[in-house]
C-alpha cells in the first residue's frame, strides 16, 4: 500500500489513477522527454490532432458533426489546433519575413521609389503625415506587415467572430453561432496551413505563386468544405461564397477609406 501524492488516500501500490481524486500515480522521474510530451499533451498535439487533420483535408463534414454531436475526444478541441497551427504559420512568417514581404502584393521597394514622383495629389497629402512616422510607403508597409507578424495570433482569432457572423448570415441558422464559430475555427486553421505549406513551396522554388494561390486554395478549399457541410449545388455554392466574398470587401474597403480618412485628418487614434 501507499498513500496518494495528491490527497494522500491508501491506495494500492499496482494502481494508476487514485480512486479518490482521479490523480495519475507517476512512478518515473522527470525527464526532458517527459516534459516536452506534457507540453504538448497539454496543447492538443497529440495523435488526435493528426486525425483531425486528415479528416478536415478531405471529410470536413464528418469532424463537425460528430463534434457537434458529442464526439469530442477523437478530435482536436478547435482553438487548440488552431492555436498551434498559428504558432507554427507565425514561426515560419517570421523567419523568412522579408521573403514574405517580397511575395506579398505590397509593391517592392524599386517601384515605390520610381512612383513616388508620380503620387496622385491625396496620396500626396497622406505623405505629408510620413505615414505615422515612415518616412517612405514601402517603410510604412513593412511597417504594417510588422505590425500583423507582432500580434499574428490575436489578429486572427479577432477576425473569427467576424468570419462567423457573415457565414452565418450567409448560410442561415442550420448551424447556431456558436456551430458556426467551431466550423469557420477549424476552416481558417486548415487554409492557414495550406498557406505556410505554399509559402515554404514558394520559397524553395522560387514561384512567387504565394499571394495569389493562398486566395485560391482558401476559395477552392471553402467551396468544398461548405458543399459537404450544406449539400449545396454548384450554383447554390458559388452564390453564397460570392456573397461571403462582398461582404468582407465591403467590411475591408470601408476599414481602408476610414484609415485614409484619419491619415488625411491628422487623427491619431
Amino acid at each position: 500500500m501507499m498513500n496518494c501524492k495528491n490527497c494522500k488516500f491508501k491506495i494500492n501500490a499496482k494502481d494508476n489513477y487514485c480512486k479518490v481524486c482521479g490523480a495519475q500515480i507517476i512512478r518515473e522521474r522527470i525527464t526532458i522527454t517527459s516534459l516536452f510530451s506534457n507540453l504538448l499533451t497539454a496543447l492538443g498535439w497529440e495523435s488526435k490532432f493528426f486525425v483531425t487533420l486528415r479528416f478536415l483535408l478531405f471529410k470536413p463534414q464528418v469532424v463537425v458533426k460528430e463534434y457537434i454531436n458529442g464526439t469530442r475526444k477523437k478530435y482536436s478541441n478547435p482553438f487548440s489546433f488552431f492555436a498551434i497551427i498559428l504558432a507554427i504559420s507565425l514561426l515560419v512568417f517570421s523567419k523568412y519575413s522579408e521573403q514574405l514581404f517580397q511575395m506579398s502584393t505590397y509593391p517592392s521597394l524599386q517601384q515605390t521609389e520610381a512612383k513616388e514622383n508620380r503620387l496622385p495629389e491625396d496620396v500626396k497629402e497622406i505623405n505629408d503625415f510620413e505615414f505615422f512616422g515612415y518616412k517612405t510607403l514601402t517603410e510604412f508597409q513593412e511597417g504594417i506587415m510588422n505590425f500583423q507578424l507582432k500580434y499574428y495570433n490575436l489578429l486572427a482569432f479577432i477576425l473569427l467572430p467576424l468570419y462567423t457572423f457573415i457565414t452565418f448570415f450567409v448560410f442561415g441558422k442550420f448551424y447556431n453561432f456558436g456551430e458556426q464559430l467551431l466550423i469557420n475555427t477549424y476552416l481558417q486553421s486548415i487554409t492557414t496551413l495550406l498557406g505556410v505549406l505554399l509559402f515554404i513551396f514558394s520559397l524553395l522554388s522560387g514561384l512567387k505563386i504565394f499571394d495569389t494561390g493562398s486566395v485560391i486554395i482558401s476559395f477552392l478549399y471553402y467551396c468544398f468544405a461548405y458543399k459537404s457541410l450544406y449539400k449545396l449545388t454548384f450554383g447554390q455554392l458559388l452564390l453564397k461564397i460570392l456573397k461571403v466574398i462582398g461582404i468582407l470587401l465591403l467590411f475591408f474597403i470601408i476599414v481602408v477609406v476610414t484609415f485614409v480618412v484619419v491619415l488625411k485628418n491628422g487623427i491619431i487614434i
